[in-house]
């Protein structure tokens, strides 16, 4: 038999029936995946960066920190765009006057996300007001800061003090800087100091806006001097040394009145026994044949540079037999 042929239409509709319908089903998904992805909206934030300004003024004004960018595009561009840090915005403000507006650039951001075909939905902020003053610059003295009071014993002639540099240029917006004629140093406390010395510290930075410092620390070269003085010590007990052998040796009286005088910290611990000092008599430089010895002078061991002074200033020394000690020898002045 001869086989019928089928109409070209119910050919196209029955054969391969449903690769066709499979091939319909894919084709849907993928329209809509592709119109999935073409319809996503992200922000991105573009920081942003003052970079020229006119030599002969000041930006006073309030600079946004970054750009919130909302943008649109299929999710594989927006992605991109979010993987790669955008580069900064930066303002020039060269030819702008105070109180003029400056419009952030749409399509300037879109060169700085660096991916092309971004669909920029927003810009915030779009612009900001321009506010500018004068610049003002001038070189001010450093006067240094001192807290607290020098050891006792102890001076810090502040009139001799030398900061280095003792002067800084300062330099920002007119209104800040006009009324400044001298800075100051971070207080120095004074009281631990008991030599020459030299300290690095900060200047205060007052608390102006727009104001700026050349510098921002300065040596301290401090003299520190020590104060001359005297001092009356309780009275003090008279030693005796080289008393001869198999003999026995005093002096009468046995205690004197110390007077010192001499750098005021010496004398001070020398007050507070916290250095060595010895009142006494050398029973070796006398002929132990003579009981006797009338107008010594004890002598006075102390530190270097003190000059102590002693009362009364002659005293008696016996120098006597163990067999004598019980009485033999009348002291100088017997009482009545």
């Amino acid at each position: 038999m001869i086989p019928i042929r089928r109409p070209w239409w119910k050919r196209l509709y029955e054969d391969n029936r449903w690769l066709k319908v499979a091939s319909i089903a894919i084709a849907v998904a993928l329209f809509f995946v592709v119109r999935e992805d073409k319809g996503k909206e992200v922000d991105i934030e573009v920081p942003v960066v003052l970079s020229n300004i006119s030599e002969h003024e000041v930006f006073v004004g309030e600079l946004p920190k970054v750009l919130r960018v909302r943008v649109r595009d299929r999710w594989s561009r927006l992605a991109k765009a979010l993987e790669q840090k955008p580069k900064p915005y930066l303002v020039d403000l060269r030819g702008f006057s105070d109180q003029t507006v400056f419009v952030f650039d749409p399509g300037k951001i879109r060169l700085l996300l660096r991916v092309k075909g971004l669909s920029i939905q927003s810009v915030y902020p779009s612009e900001f007001v321009v506010r500018t003053e004068p610049k003002l610059e001038r070189v001010v003295a450093v006067l240094p800061n001192f807290k607290g009071e020098p050891q006792e014993g102890y001076d810090v002639p502040q009139d001799l003090v030398k900061v280095v540099p003792g002067q800084v240029r300062i330099w920002g917006a007119k209104s800040s800087v006009k009324e400044i004629s001298s800075l100051q140093t971070y207080p120095v406390d004074v009281h631990p100091l008991d030599k020459d010395s030299r300290i690095e510290v900060q200047i205060q930075k007052p608390a102006r806006p727009f104001l700026f410092l050349d510098e921002e620390r300065v040596r301290l070269n401090i003299p520190v001097r020590v104060k001359q003085g005297s001092v009356q010590l309780d009275e003090r007990e008279v030693g005796v040394k080289g008393c001869p052998e198999r003999m026995v040796c005093h002096v009468q009286p046995p205690s004197v009145q110390v007077s010192l005088v001499g750098p005021l910290p010496l004398l001070l611990r020398l007050k507070k026994n916290e250095l060595p000092m010895d009142i006494y008599v050398d029973a070796g430089d006398y002929d132990k044949t003579i009981v006797r010895h009338t107008r010594v002078r004890p002598a006075c061991d102390r530190p270097a540079g003190v000059e102590c002074k002693l009362k009364p200033r002659g005293l008696t020394c016996l120098i006597l037999n163990p067999d004598q000690v019980s009485g033999a020898v009348e002291p100088d002045n017997p009482k009545p």
